[in-house]
Order: structure tokens, then sequence, then C-alpha cells
């Protein structure tokens, strides 16, 4: 950091105990520069010139910017909590369309956020910052070169029977039938309408009933128990780590969704229990994985809420909740920091798609979604017609049937545009068991 960047941050700092901060973050940038081969150094400053000059446009002349590894950080001066995450929406929206625009650029993600953090906190956060960038600068021997690749992390998933911070033993608890409820934990792709490219993959147990395949909680057949969750949510949070680092080995990034459920996370011991086995992923690691929530039940205390969701920011790039489909009371997440709202499309749906009910309720979902300033997603969408009229009513985020397969590792991030979606929709068997 220049002279003249410490002084301006000690003049913005000075007499303040918090502060406000934007980050802004470009993930994939190992797949872009594969694609721009020896123009990757020419691309790489587009990029960081591009965002420097969207960010120095739309900030006071008393705010901070600070370059790092992979993106930027902003101090900002004056602004409230609010001004200042509409002011890193406006800027993120603004970038992203931009770099739309160039095909190489089509498989970067930008990830921004805003938040208060005190002086302690922020000056913390911009020496890791630097210290970072001070290490990507510095030339890897040739015998190092993997271990420094983003895309390649060195570190092994915590496998059941491990211990935890506890000091005891956690080992999974026996089905009834004296097996796993599931057959399978496998990787179901995300589609991204705004991008057309399928970005992430989220992580979900598979089991086949009579020749026909259940994913998710319905691979406990019912069965409601905290302990099956708590077994289930382990297991997954397990397999996307071997998953993600098995992809990444094979060649590419990808980003993971690990679904949890609420009955892991209410109880403390056992939330201590899911936290360790995340905490396993190097932070680095973390911006490539977001974490679901789902099962939050209606009358949960917004405090309880916000505490658990407080407690698992630190561990993903993003946090999401899954809710039955037509659900518009989301106020109860305020104050949680969600980025996605997320339910599965009712089979009804898919078998003779939308009546004007439901595209009303489609529509007031994701009004009620945007009003948290939050995206929304809808899983297990097998009509191609119905796709259409969900992102004409505002959905971003698909998955399922109608999208792409599930497969046993995660996909790295691809173009996929919506016309060669509705020409695949018509083969048969789209999901087999």
């Amino acid at each position: 950091m220049s002279p003249e960047l410490k002084n301006k941050l000690k003049s913005v700092l000075a007499g303040r105990s918090s502060v406000d901060m934007g980050q802004f973050r470009f993930l994939n940038l190992d797949r872009v520069r594969e694609e721009a081969g020896e123009d990757w150094p020419r691309l790489r400053d587009k990029i960081y010139e591009v965002a420097a000059h969207f960010i120095e446009k739309r900030i006071d002349a008393a705010d901070v910017v600070i370059r790092c590894r992979g993106g930027f950080m902003i101090v900002f001066a004056i602004l409230d909590p609010d001004a200042a995450e509409a002011r890193v929406t406006g800027i993120a929206a603004e970038l992203e369309r931009f770099f739309l625009g160039d095909r190489r650029l089509e498989m970067m993600e930008l990830v921004a956020d805003a938040r208060s953090v005190t002086t302690a906190e922020l000056l913390e956060i911009v020496a890791q910052a630097q210290e970072e960038s001070r290490a990507a600068a510095e030339p890897a021997s040739e015998d190092k070169t993997e271990a420094v690749r983003e895309a390649a992390p060195r570190w092994q998933a915590v496998e059941a029977g491990s211990k935890k911070s506890s000091g005891k033993t956690v080992r999974p608890a026996p089905s009834a039938a004296g097996g796993l409820p599931w057959d399978s934990i496998v990787f179901r792709p995300v589609w991204d309408a705004r991008r057309g490219a399928l970005i992430h993959n989220v992580c979900i147990a598979r089991r086949v009933v009579n020749g026909f395949a259940v994913y998710g909680r319905d691979t406990l057949m019912g069965r409601d128990e905290p302990e099956l969750h708590h077994m289930l949510d382990m297991a997954v949070a397990r397999a996307a780590q071997r998953g993600f680092q098995k992809a990444c080995a094979a060649g590419g990034p990808c980003a993971v969704v690990v679904p949890v459920h609420h009955a892991t996370l209410v109880t403390v011991s056992r939330r201590l229990d899911y936290i360790g086995v995340l905490q396993s992923v190097p932070e680095p690691m973390r911006r490539f994985f977001r974490l679901r929530i789902e099962g939050v039940p209606p009358g949960a205390p917004i405090g309880r809420t916000q505490e658990i969701f407080r407690s698992l920011k630190p561990l993903a790039a993003e946090l999401m909740v899954k809710l039955p489909f037509g659900d518009i009371d989301l106020q109860r997440f305020e104050g949680c920091g969600v980025g996605v709202f997320d339910a599965d499309t009712p089979s009804r749906i898919n078998e003779g798609g939308p009546d004007d009910a439901q595209v009303a309720a489609l529509t007031d979902w994701t009004a009620s979604a945007q009003a948290m300033k939050a995206e929304t997603a809808l899983a297990e969408v097998e009509n191609a017609g119905f796709l259409q009229v969900a992102i004409a009513a505002g959905v971003r985020y698909f998955s399922g049937a109608a999208i792409a397969l599930d497969a046993e590792l995660p996909r790295s991030p691809m173009a996929l545009p919506l016309v060669r979606i509705v020409e695949n929709a018509d083969s048969p068997d789209r999901r087999p068991a």
C-alpha cells in the first residue's frame, strides 16, 4: 500500500470505532487465464483497470479503494450501512453488464458485499489482503507450483469418525434398515439465467426407490428425527469438499452449494459439529462454497435465526434459504444476510404448466426477495415452458432435469444459452434413475 493510500485510510479511520466497507471479488480467474493463454496478462490488467474505473467514478473523494488479490475493497468515509450496500450493489451490476460483453470473461463471476466492521477488524482484513497480494506476487519454485494454485487446494475432507473440538468422536447413526438412508451423493448443476451459464453445483443425496430416484431430504422417506438430518448434513458437507477437490485436481475450479437443515443448526452441539466440518476448508477456498439452510420453521425466533446465520457467514461466500414454493414471508430473515431464496418447483407445474394463480404467486415471491435485496432460485425444474415463465417473473437460478443431469463431480462453469436448454427439453428421460 502506498504512503498516500495509508494516510488517506488513517484519515477515514480517525476517531471512529467502526466503518462501512464493500468488497468485490472476481471468481474463476484461473479458468479465464486458461482460456486467454498468452493474452492473460493484458486481459488481467483490463479486468482490474475497468473495475477500478467503474468504482472510482461512483464513490466519494474521501472513500478509500484498495486493490487486493482477486478484487477490491472500498472503505466508505461517510455512507451509512444501507447507502453503502446500495452503492456496492449498483457498482456490481454495472461491472457484470460490462464484463458480459467479452466472451472470454463469461466464466468469471463477481461476488460483492457490503458490511459494517470495527476499525480493528478492518485493519486485520486490510493486512491479510496485503499479505495475500505479496504472496501471490512472489515467484513459486518449480516443485511448489501446484501447491500455490488456487484451483487445486491441498486439504483433506473431514471423514466420519474424526475427532471434533468437543473431544468426542462423532459417528453417523444407522438408519432403521441398518445402513445409510441414501445410495449416493451427487452434484446437480445450477444455471444462471442472467449469465446464460452453469455456475454452481448443489451437493445432494440420492436414493433409488422402486426404480425412481428421490433426492435430498426425501431420501429419509418421511423420517424427521434431528439425528437423521444431522447425519445427512455431515455426510453431504464432507462429500462437497471431496467432490470439489477432485474436480479441481481434474483441471478446473468449480462452485458448490451445500444444503444444511435447521435441525442441525438450532442445537448448539450439533451446530458446532457441523461447523467443525466446514472449518476444514481453507479460508481462501471458502469463496467457492455456498450454504443453503433448509427447514427453517415459520415460528423460529428471529434473534436465534440471525445468530445462526451470523455463525455461518464466515464459512461460505453466500447464504441461501430454501422454503416451500409460494412462501413470501421473507421478512423473518431480515438481518440474516440471505443472498438467495430457493424453492422446489411443484410437480403439478412440471406436469401441466403453471396456472394464473401460480404465476401470480411466483411474481409475489420474486418481488418479496427483491425487497430483501436477494435473488431467487427454483429447483426440480422439468418443464422448459415454465422455465421461461419463471425467468420472465424474475427468477435467476434454476436446477433440475430441464437444465442438466446430475453428475458424480461438480462441473466447472460453462456457457449454456437458454435456446439450448429449450432444444434439449424434448430429449426423453433427462434424469434416469
